[in-house]
């Protein structure tokens, strides 16, 4: 029993605080959110969908097409999950006030070519901007700068579901044109570390990108740098796409990491290890176990003969055979099997040989607990036909 003075300090932990919340909860089609946690204990997290490898404490912005339930994990492998929020998407949501331009302006009405400017805007109404030129999607209180190198008149638009408003201001540029118009924001690298992968392995995913520009990183939705990286963990193969823009345009790139499906089948190598050869058969639903029983059938010698154990029973009759095989339940078949009546069952058979006597003389030297618990194990020809019962013979 506890000494009485720790009871106190025991009763004094409390547990950390942690928070995953979505805002706003309820949003129209295309609408944007963000998403915050807070896991103090925790260094890195997963989130799902997406599979993004992220910091304990962080935030996102995410635009979900659908109603989605956000789940974060722990990062390290089997972490459990620390929490998650659903974010509703509501196409008949009540549409609110229009989008407006409050103030749109610029630093410098007049400059030399190449020199910066930087534009300001302020927008009501939970609106997204569209600057022209370049098409450059930004938030409803922001601004940017850039480097005309002409006069040039820049336009804000701003719309959401119920209105939208514009609004344009120029800037002037004096003196001779000395310099091209800047390109198009352009990803130069996109790769992963690895490109083929087993499921809750970790990828990194690194890129480089000219101009200045941000990017998204779909699955996901993520709004980044354009010179980062991530750590993604795929559960399933998937297709990277990097997308990035600035105000004169943009591209992406894709990288797909594949994610292999483990395997089912043992080598030889694997045969030594009893734990091992259990994983077949234990593994299979009944299904599996009589499509590879009537492979192994059919690859037989014509004549051959097997020790058939048992038929029918329960439906996972053949894990519990498997088992009780131990390092032989790899020569353990499960066939079809028609009785008189028409009804369609199953039965397990021990190994594939020449004749009847070399059958019985194998199952002399089968596991002790295999042979204990088939005590009437009998003879019987490997017939191909599952149609009908195969002869047998004691």
């Amino acid at each position: 029993m506890l000494p009485c003075l720790l009871v106190p300090a025991l009763l004094a932990q409390a547990p950390v605080a942690v928070s995953v919340t979505a805002e706003p909860h309820e949003v129209r089609p295309g609408d944007s959110v963000l998403l915050t946690w807070a896991f103090p204990q925790t260094r890195q997290i997963r989130l799902e969908p997406g599979g993004m490898v992220l910091p304990g404490k962080y935030q996102v912005t995410l635009r979900p097409a659908y109603t989605t339930t956000y789940r974060i994990f722990d990062a390290r492998p089997g972490g459990p999950e620390l929490g998650q929020t659903e974010v509703r998407v509501i196409p008949g949501l009540p549409l609110g006030e229009p989008a407006r331009v409050c103030a749109f302006d610029a630093s410098a009405r007049a400059v030399l070519p190449g020199e910066p400017v930087v534009l300001k805007w302020d927008c009501a109404g939970s609106a997204k901007v569209r600057l022209e030129p370049g098409g450059l999607e930004l938030d409803g209180k922001s601004e940017v700068t850039v480097t005309p190198l002409e006069s040039t008149r820049y336009t804000i638009t701003v719309n959401n579901a119920a209105g939208g408003q514009s609004r344009t201001v120029e800037v002037a540029v004096l003196g001779r044109l000395n310099a091209a118009l800047p390109t198009p924001a352009t990803v130069c690298t996109f790769e992963a570390s690895r490109t083929v992968v087993k499921p809750g392995e970790q990828v990194d995913l690194r890129w480089f990108c000219q101009g200045n520009a941000k990017v998204r990183l779909e699955p996901g939705g993520l709004e980044l740098d354009g010179q980062s990286s991530i750590a993604v963990v795929p559960d399933k193969t998937t297709v990277y796409t990097l997308s990035v823009s600035n105000l004169t345009g943009g591209s992406s790139r894709s990288v797909e990491v594949r994610v292999e499906t483990p395997r089912l089948v043992l080598t030889e190598k694997d045969l030594g290890n009893s734990q091992e050869a259990l994983k077949p058969l234990v593994h299979l639903d009944l299904a599996e176990a009589l499509r590879e029983g009537e492979a192994k059938r059919e690859a037989a010698p014509q004549g051959a003969w097997t020790m058939r154990l048992a038929v029918s029973g329960r439906s996972d009759g053949h894990k519990i055979i498997a088992r009780a095989a131990g390092p032989k339940a790899a020569e353990i078949m499960m066939l079809p099997y028609v009785r008189s009546d028409g009804l369609r069952t199953w039965q397990a058979c021990f190994g594939i040989y020449p004749s009847r006597v070399l059958a019985k003389k194998a199952w002399k030297k089968a596991p002790e607990t295999l042979r204990r618990a088939f005590k009437d194990a009998l003879p019987q020809e490997l017939s191909t036909q599952s149609a009908s019962p195969p002869r047998i013979q004691p």
